[in-house]
């Protein structure tokens, strides 16, 4: 008779498969171990937060904090990124991927490590490690000094003076490893969440009220971004730096491209959350009372099958679980189609906020706040509705890999929503030539000087537009040749034609952009906000694809393969990819000393075009890789005839039906069980109903 197989626990106590449950778990501590409070401070009135209810409150906290850092307020501060450091789109793309880089190496050693250290203290851990990335990322603007944006500088015309060149502010942009390395322990930190946190929840309550507090978790996760994106918004129409800098003395305004709104703010407020969340949960027990309990039914209620051989009970057999995942053609393709989609998703959460500012000429608080409106409702519709669907027309794995399918060939479509751009604005030297031009050909190229404004010695250091009486943008006051200013309004302008096209005016400019109405932006709003529902209505069934097309001990592990390679494959070169075709649309960079820093000006046509062409791309290489999986894809046998295969089994090997080369002939012909099929969860699995 076989030796009964052990099972090692956290105390290092192995139990037998037949030894009782309640002596599973021996830590050799004292009841009072089990109770809420820190150390020896353990009062009676505490133990009413020792409960799984308040576990489920701390972590959906954790939840929001680390949605609204990461996914909000990160987001919306792209632009303030490359305003106040000099930095380039693709550059803030890699602040972005630093999460997704550290978090994609870390899960598989910490949830493996989660499997016998304390839970508690690596979730707190995880939440100290947030609060330090979150001060790491507000901690340039406390060491930078105020913000310089020409206010001690004339853009008048200076003829005959010479600026010399300052390099002082040319090396905040080394401040971009300060932000990446912010954003890597902001991954470190959060990886506890869904790793830890979850099995945390899953080990202290029952099994039929676990999915619903991992549910409440998750719809929190959902609300932090949103949260993130609306006060994030608010933040950026506060002055960088508003504490220090009196509103009476400010002259520069939230439309001016040179305004940096306060986006070091949502960091601090998170950073303190995370260190309030910390005391809390560092008082809970290693286990609540009630783990015990748990632990002890779903012991008992434990099916066990032979054919398991205890792959992925350690950690040496990782190896061997990858590798059999490997060659699962159906959890491949449906990983590859994850990578695609999380280049776009990654890419579009990051940069959609700097689009719609740059193409529609709104502000970067209100951008970001039409950004949380659309993406935070259409995800977490998109997500119910994707479950909603898949329960309530009993989708199998086929049917789940159709709804992905139609879904992302129908995003193709609605992407053209990124076409319903304004007209480029009429600027002098780049749209259009100047007044004093000959020439009634396009621009090969911007060229912003031209012989009215020769002399004045202008540079691009700062971009401060002023709309002439003609109607055409000029990049500043210098550009236009204006010599005199009072009050925002400007006189004796070279470039401009002041005295015979427009007798009756007193100025030639004044500050600003020529604004102009362009209702597109709300068909693009509308369109956008159908790709990202439909975009997250195929998230439910991808999950659930790859929950049931592998054997049930090998769940885990498969929804880790997943999240391996969209991460490395797709939300880590997503932003920076999405970046680099943003810095590829740009027309004029603001220099210091020479060296190209951060884009003043975007050529919003080849900006719509390109990203409509990137997206539409990627979403084609996602379907073609749902169709491929849905083609792969081999459902094992149904559950009658895996009934007759059965008895057919039992008879030949009590000398009865026939046997051929190692396989069972049933259902007349119309199906075969081959010891492949055993293996992949088809006779011995008690579970291979649920595989397909």
């Amino acid at each position: 008779m076989p030796e009964p197989k052990l099972t090692k626990y956290a105390s290092g106590k192995k139990l037998g498969d037949h030894d009782s449950p309640e002596k599973s778990l021996d830590y050799n501590e004292s009841e009072e171990s089990l109770s809420y409070g820190l150390g020896n401070c353990r009062p009676g009135f505490l133990q009413v937060f020792n409960n799984s209810k308040f576990l489920l409150v701390l972590l959906c906290a954790f939840a929001c904090v680390q949605g609204f850092v990461i996914n909000g307020i990160n987001n919306v501060n792209t632009s303030s990124y490359e305003r106040r450091f000099g930095l380039a789109s693709s550059e803030v793309g890699i602040i972005s991927s630093s999460y997704d880089i550290s978090a994609g190496i870390l899960v598989l050693p910490i949830s493996f490590y989660g499997l016998r250290g304390h839970k508690i203290k690596m979730l707190t851990i995880g939440l100290a490690v947030m609060a330090l990335g979150s001060f790491l990322m507000a901690l340039p603007h406390f060491t930078t000094g105020l913000y310089e944006w020409g206010q001690n500088e004339t853009s008048l015309c200076a003829k005959g003076n010479v600026s010399e060149c300052e390099k002082g502010d040319s090396t905040l942009s080394n401040y971009l490893y300060v932000l990446i390395g912010g954003q890597l322990l902001h991954g470190a930190g959060g990886t506890t969440l869904y790793t830890i946190g979850v099995a945390c929840i899953d080990d202290n309550v029952v099994s039929r009220t676990s999915p619903l507090y991992v549910a409440l978790m998750y719809a929190f996760a959902a609300l932090g971004p949103a949260i993130g994106y609306v006060l994030g918004g608010y933040f950026l129409d506060l002055y960088v730096d508003f504490e220090a800098v009196s509103s009476d003395v400010m002259t520069l305004t939230n439309k001016d491209p040179r305004w940096v709104g306060a986006w070091w703010l949502g960091f601090v407020i998170a950073m303190g959350l995370a260190i309030l969340l910390i005391i809390p949960l560092l008082a809970l027990p290693r286990e609540l009372p009630s783990a015990k309990e748990v632990r002890a039914n779903r012991v008992s209620e434990a099916h066990k099958t032979e054919n398991c051989d205890d792959i992925g009970n350690s950690f040496t057999d990782a190896h061997r679980v990858l590798w059999r995942l490997l060659k699962n053609p159906t959890l491949i393709c449906i990983a590859m189609a994850a990578s695609s989609e999380g280049i776009v998703l990654s890419g579009f959460a990051t940069f959609i906020p700097k689009f719609i500012q740059n193409q529609y000429g709104q502000t970067a608080g209100y951008s970001a706040m039409l950004t949380g409106f659309l993406v935070v409702p259409g995800a977490i519709s998109g997500q119910i509705i994707g479950g909603y669907i898949c329960r309530r027309f009993s989708l199998k794995i086929r049917g789940m890999l159709r709804l992905s399918l139609v879904t992302c060939l129908i995003c193709v479509a609605t992407a053209a929503g990124f076409w319903a751009r304004c007209p480029q604005d009429n600027i002098a030297g780049v749209s259009v030539h100047y007044s004093d031009s000959q020439s009634d050909t396009v621009l090969p190229s911007p060229e912003l000087k031209s012989e009215c404004n020769a002399q004045c010695n202008c540079d691009l250091d700062q971009y401060s537009p002023v709309c002439g009486i003609d109607r055409i943008q000029y990049f500043s006051p210098c550009h236009a040749g204006c010599q005199t200013s009072n009050d925002g309004k400007y006189s004796a302008c070279a470039c401009i034609n002041e005295t015979i096209s427009f007798p009756n005016q007193t100025h030639g400019a004044e500050d600003g952009n020529c604004n102009s109405v362009c209702p597109m932006m709300y068909v693009f709003l509308c369109l956008f906000f159908i790709t990202v529902l439909l975009t997250f209505i195929s998230g439910t069934p991808t999950t659930m694809v790859v929950l049931r097309c592998v054997p049930e001990s090998q769940k885990s592990f498969a929804m880790g393969v997943q999240w391996a390679f969209a991460r490395f494959l797709g939300t880590i070169p997503g932003p920076i990819l999405f970046g680099t075709v943003i810095d590829s649309a740009c027309l004029i960079w603001k220099k210091q000393c020479g060296v190209k820093t951060s884009c003043w000006i975007y050529d919003n046509d080849a900006m719509g075009r390109s990203i409509f062409l990137v997206g539409m791309g990627i979403k084609i290489v996602s379907s073609f890789f749902f169709f491929l999986s849905s083609v792969v894809y081999k459902p094992p046998p149904s559950r009658d005839v895996l009934d007759k295969a059965v008895n057919l089994e039992k008879e030949v090997s009590s000398g009865g039906e026939k046997e051929k080369n190692g396989s069972t002939t049933m259902l007349n012909g119309d199906a075969m069980v081959t010891n492949e099929a055993r293996e992949d969860g088809g006779i011995d699995n008690p579970h291979a109903s649920d595989l397909y």
